[in-house]
């Protein structure tokens, strides 16, 4: 069986590939990439670029499971265009079964709100792909501690609202990516890689306080506060 990789050169993707190549079976592995020559074996790097939908057919061709994980692309519909014509190039190369990577939370929005691409991209997984497989991440926990990081140095932790968040680490979402991948039984699954608590803002600033002996205060903002002038 030939396991695809979209999106490798990411830090997910490359989490992916490296469980992957770890997983015993005697499945093959193709990294899927704008730089295939970062790819090291015996894992196959190939180009493919999500803004041009003509390198995907190619570099999906023979693969039989494939995993689709988007982009960061801030840009309004962009992101959602580019998981259409990922998957679009996907069963035109014949690829058996799609995963794809989307985000906890997921529902009905229009652009440009951010869950936006991802219901587009699941919407379209579920009508186009001869079989599929819905992987949705909570945040992660490297992205929190960057953030912790810089909160430290300021005495204040801010979040949108009291919003909760169960934090993952990106290592387990990689290997629950390659157990969807290489295991069975998955078709027409959605799934959430998530924590195992949610935790509030201030439940949150508290916990680090706890752990690092410094005072931490949360600060709740709202969106409005956020919106540009």
């Amino acid at each position: 069986m030939k396991v695809g990789v979209s999106g490798a050169s990411g830090h997910l993707g490359r989490a992916v590939v490296s469980e992957l190549l770890r997983r015993p079976g005697g499945h093959e592995v193709v990294a899927i990439t704008r730089t295939p020559e970062t790819v090291s074996g015996p894992a196959q790097g190939r180009f493919g670029d999500y803004n041009r939908p003509e390198s995907l057919a190619e570099a999906y061709a023979g693969i039989d499971r494939l995993l689709i994980i988007t982009t960061v692309d801030p840009e309004p519909g962009k992101r959602g265009a580019q998981n259409v014509a990922a998957i679009d190039a996907a069963a035109k190369a014949g690829v058996k079964h799609i995963v794809f990577m989307s985000a906890a939370g997921t529902r009905q929005e229009e652009e440009p709100a951010l869950g936006a691409s991802y219901w587009r991209g699941e919407q379209h997984l579920i009508a186009t792909a001869p079989a599929w497989t819905i992987l949705r991440m909570n945040f992660y926990a490297e992205a929190f501690v960057q953030q912790v990081q810089a909160s430290l140095d300021r005495g204040v932790l801010t979040g949108l609202a009291e919003n909760r968040a169960a934090f993952v680490a990106r290592s387990d979402v990689a290997a629950a990516a390659a157990g969807i991948l290489i295991g069975d039984g998955h078709a027409g699954a959605i799934y959430n890689a998530t924590g195992p608590e949610r935790l509030s803002g201030a439940e949150r600033a508290a916990l680090i306080a706890e752990i690092t002996g410094r005072p931490l205060a949360f600060l709740a903002i709202t969106e409005s506060n956020c919106a540009p002038d």
